[in-house]
C-alpha cells in the first residue's frame, strides 16, 4: 500500500494546501510573539499563553479545520474532479485506495499540528523552560484527535454527497458549543474527551466569568481519562470500519457540485 501513499501525499501537499497548512501552523506562535512583545519579557505569562493558544487554536481550530478539509476530500475531491470512476476501476482493492489516501491526509494533519505546537512552545516557554511543560503530552494526543475526527469525517464522506458542508457544521457548530454545555451533553462531543486527555488551564483560579464556564459549572460531569480513551478508540474503530464497508460496496458517480 506504500506505493499508493506517495501520490496521495503529493496530492494533499499541493502548493495551495501547503500554504494554508503553513499559515495555520505558524499563526499561534505569531500571536504569542505579539503577546510577548506587548506584555514585555518579565510580565509575559508563558504558561497561560501556551495553554490558551494550544487549546483554543491548535486543538479547537487547526486540528479540526484541517481534518474536516482533508478527510472529506479523500472522496469528494475525486467526485468533483470526475476521476472517481478511473480510480475505482484500477486493479487495486478499494480498501487499499481509501486507506492510502486517508493515511496521506492524516500525515499532513499531524505534521501541521505538531509544527504548530512546537513553534508555539518555543515562542512561549523557550528552550530553557520546555522541561516540565505539557508539550510532550500534547504531541501524543494530537494524532489521537486527528484519527478520531478523521475517521468520523471519512465515514461521512463515504455516506453523503456534501461531506465538507456537514463536516464544517459539525466541527464548528456541534463541537464548538456542546463541550461547554452542562450535564451529560458534553459527553456527546469528541473535543470534551480530548480536553480530558490534554487539559489546558486557561484561568488563574479566579471565578468563572465566561458564559461557557458558568454553564459547565451548573451541572458538572466527570469524564475520566480511561473513559476518554475508551470512547475515542471506539469512535475510531467504528467509523473506520463503517467507511471501509461503505466505500467497498457503494457505487459513486462524478458530480459537478460535490463539496
Amino acid at each position: 500500500m506504500l506505493y499508493l501513499i506517495k501520490p496521495a501525499l503529493k496530492e494533499v501537499s499541493r502548493p495551495g494546501r501547503a500554504l494554508i497548512a503553513t499559515l495555520l501552523a505558524l499563526a499561534p506562535a505569531a500571536i504569542a510573539l505579539a503577546w510577548r512583545w506587548s506584555a514585555g519579557p518579565t510580565h509575559f505569562p508563558r504558561e497561560l499563553a501556551y495553554n490558551s493558544l494550544e487549546s483554543g487554536f491548535v486543538f479547537s481550530f487547526t486540528l479540526v479545520i484541517l481534518t474536516v478539509m482533508l478527510a472529506t476530500g479523500v472522496i469528494s475531491q475525486e467526485l468533483e474532479q470526475k476521476t472517481i470512476v478511473y480510480l475505482l476501476t484500477r486493479p487495486v482493492r478499494r480498501i487499499s485506495i481509501l486507506l492510502s489516501r486517508f493515511a496521506a491526509a492524516l500525515l499532513m494533519i499531524v505534521a501541521t499540528s505538531w509544527v504548530s505546537t512546537l513553534a508555539l512552545a518555543l515562542t512561549t516557554y523557550g528552550l530553557a523552560h520546555l522541561h516540565g511543560s505539557p508539550v510532550g503530552r500534547d504531541l501524543l494526543i494530537l494524532p489521537i484527535g486527528a484519527l478520531a475526527y478523521g475517521a468520523v469525517f471519512l465515514c461521512l464522506a463515504t455516506l453523503i454527497a456534501r461531506p465538507l458542508l456537514w463536516g464544517l457544521l459539525f466541527a464548528f457548530g456541534w463541537e464548538w458549543w456542546v463541550p461547554s454545555l452542562p450535564g451529560n451533553f458534553r459527553m456527546a462531543s469528541l473535543m470534551a474527551y480530548l480536553r480530558v486527555l490534554a487539559p489546558h488551564a486557561t484561568q488563574d483560579g479566579g471565578e468563572a466569568t465566561d458564559i461557557f464556564a458558568i454553564l459547565s459549572g451548573l451541572v458538572p460531569t466527570k469524564i475520566t481519562a480511561a473513559l476518554s480513551w475508551e470512547v475515542l478508540l471506539t469512535v475510531i474503530v467504528v467509523a473506520m470500519a463503517g467507511a471501509m464497508v461503505v466505500f467497498s460496496t457503494k457505487e459513486y458517480v462524478p458530480r459537478d457540485d460535490a463539496i
